[in-house]
């Protein structure tokens, strides 16, 4: 983090005084109608309460007689809905005097406070999200941690509300820590020379925010510091690891990352949205009370990743490739190219984008394309990743609209197609490549196109839904146009052999052999603890046995010719299944749709269609010039 020095003017520093005062008085200019200048935060990491935080708002000068109180109901970047107010405990709302006023809580993330001219401030307390992920869906590296003197994970959105119609207020932000916890960030802190008496032993960070998007935009962890810092092309990097096991583990990772990033910034070429980028990694225990939602968040100049502990350094190394390239190319899409529902988000009632495909889907892209053109990955493995994904995206249903699932994600019966933006939505821009090295002769690509729509549109120039294909016909070729109208915003599925053919890639299926419950460590079904059940699930296709049998997505397993399966014996599956011969009868009880019903079949040899790609010999050269061109082989 880089610290610059500043001057504090003393109308920041008196709300110091006590920390969480009862009041703060400004000289104000007398005008016709009063308006808050500004909004303060306050968090106390100190005095930790009961795995809580508390948490205090100033402000002043409202001129109107009630105001509402928000925590986000979700944040850009993901695509559920959240509700970090239920994480909100003993919310108040006082005068000067320190006196109670009305307020009044309206579902999960909203706080109406009466008489709102007297408000001076509000107070409340904050449950963190890691230790309890039984019991809810927020995604760990969304979510929060509170580890009294040892880690916090700060995403902001999570401690700190917004007032209605004030979004776009500065907002001060004061944290009070332990003295040995040191803040990572992108953040530029202000440090100033600390009078409090009160704090001796402990330290006050202060930040400072334009608007309130900017808060939910700047995650900060706090822990005993294990950071590196090194530069790539002019980019600040901060790597920065929590592990409760205090090895050091910076140091280690650092070498593979700053591989990776540059990397990535050869790939991006002039592409440059961020002078500062900043990689938290929060290292988890993965037992019941710690986070278990392994993955990350993107933000504009930094990550939050969670990953688990008991990671191998070469593991953990290839988790962090995957997942930091895929947050660090969210920089193009959609933190610098994005529409007006992103640009103008709304925390509490979110409109979609219909463009998914291109925040995700190009971006995940992206994160395998780089490698094999830069060379971190052999031809026939970015090959495999096409499988992969190939074969991921065929578990969802293929008739569904992008456009319309992306519009409708947080609703049924869209949410469940979610993940297939990373698969399918991947496979769009693949193709969407393989167009545009085509009709330019090989010169052009994908990147090209984002590239010429960076030009267009920006950061603070977002662009109408509707009028994003238009713009991109008129950046590329109205044969891209044509494969978004019929593929994208229509539900034509896409013939992938056709595509690569055109690249000299050759695309065969062979049965491979399976087992009747997983399929190259993959697993075909999962335990649900909240449940305890045994559910089918759809991360690789089913196999022959399983597809003959009437197993679909969902289904709970409840028994096998009468034996009785939940999570507790789940492993018993495998085993089971070793005994069983070709030709015997078999019946399954499932549980599909809250109803009962029995699946009867015999045993037969259980064969996954597994999908192979290689270089066509016999490709033209027409074919192995853009093949050339694609991978930059």
């Amino acid at each position: 983090m880089q610290k610059n020095i500043q001057t504090i003017l003393i109308l920041l520093l008196a709300p110091l005084v006590l920390f969480f005062p009862s009041g703060c008085k400004t000289t104000q200019t007398v005008t016709h109608a009063k308006q808050p200048s500004l909004v303060r935060a306050f968090i106390n990491l100190v005095n930790v309460t009961d795995d809580k935080v508390k948490v205090e708002i100033q402000i002043n000068n409202i001129n109107q007689d009630t105001l509402s109180y928000y925590l986000p109901k979700i944040v850009p970047g993901t695509y559920q809905n959240n509700n970090f107010g239920k994480y909100i405990e003993d919310f108040r709302a006082l005068d000067k005097e320190g006196n109670s006023l009305t307020v009044q809580k309206k579902g999960h993330n909203q706080w109406k406070i009466q008489n709102a001219t007297q408000l001076n401030k509000i107070t409340y307390w904050v449950n963190d999200t890691f230790d309890s992920e039984e019991t809810h869906d927020v995604f760990s590296p969304t979510g929060s941690n509170i580890l009294k003197d040892k880690n916090f994970v700060l995403n902001l959105h999570a401690f700190i509300g917004y007032f209605n119609g004030l979004k776009e207020k500065k907002y001060n932000l004061f944290i009070k820590h332990p003295s040995n916890l040191e803040a990572s960030t992108s953040l530029e802190e202000i440090l100033f020379e600390n009078t409090d008496q009160t704090t001796t032993g402990n330290d006050v960070d202060y930040f400072s925010f334009k608007r309130y998007a900017d808060v939910v935009d700047n995650p900060i962890m706090y822990s005993v510091p294990d950071q590196v810092r090194f530069t790539v092309n002019d980019i600040e990097i901060l790597l920065s690891v929590y592990s409760d096991n205090k090895i050091k583990r910076a140091s280690r990772i650092m070498p593979q990352m700053e591989h990776v990033i540059k990397a990535q910034k050869d790939f991006l070429g002039n592409i440059n949205s961020t002078k500062k980028y900043s990689i938290l990694l929060y290292l988890s225990s993965s037992k019941s009370d710690d986070a278990r939602g392994f993955g990350a968040l993107e933000h504009n100049t930094s990550t939050v990743v969670v990953l688990p502990e008991s990671l191998p350094n070469e593991k953990l190394n290839e988790a962090l490739t995957d997942v930091v390239s895929h947050e660090f190319f969210h920089i193009v899409t959609p933190l610098t190219l994005h529409s007006k529902e992103i640009h103008d988000f709304d925390y509490n009632n979110p409109k979609m984008s219909e463009h998914l495909w291109l925040y995700e889907g190009t971006t995940e892209y992206f994160s395998m394309l780089f490698q094999i053109t830069q060379g971190l990955i052999l031809k026939e493995d970015f090959f495999e990743r096409i499988v992969d994904k190939i074969e991921a995206s065929s578990s969802f249903d293929d008739s569904v609209s992008f456009t319309t699932m992306s519009k409708n994600i947080l609703v049924d019966p869209y949410k469940k197609n979610y993940r297939n933006v990373y698969e399918k939505g991947a496979l769009i821009s693949l193709c969407l490549d393989i167009i545009m090295r085509e009709k330019s002769n090989g010169a052009l690509g994908i990147l090209d196109l984002i590239k010429n729509l960076s030009e267009e549109f920006g950061i603070d120039v977002p662009f109408e839904d509707q009028n994003l294909i238009p713009a991109i016909e008129e950046a590329s070729y109205p044969e891209i146009s044509d494969f978004l109208q019929k593929h994208v915003v229509g539900n034509t599925p896409i013939d992938y052999e056709f595509y690569l053919n055109k690249v000299g890639v050759s695309y065969g299926i062979k049965n491979t052999p399976s087992s009747f419950f997983i399929f190259e460590q993959e697993p075909f079904v999962t335990g649900y603890e909240a449940t305890d059940e045994v559910i089918f699930t759809s991360d690789i296709p089913f196999n022959s046995f399983l597809k003959n049998l009437g197993i679909v997505e969902g289904d709970v397993l409840l028994s096998i010719n009468n034996k009785r399966y939940t999570l507790k014996n789940i492993y018993d599956l495998f085993g089971d299944s070793n005994k069983w011969k070709i030709g015997d009868k078999i019946t399954f009880r499932i549980k599909r749709n809250g109803k009962t019903i029995e699946l009867t079949s015999t045993v037969i040899k259980p064969t996954v269609e597994k999908i192979i790609l290689t270089q066509n010999p016999k490709a033209s050269e027409q074919q192995k010039m853009l093949l050339k061109n694609w991978l930059n082989d």
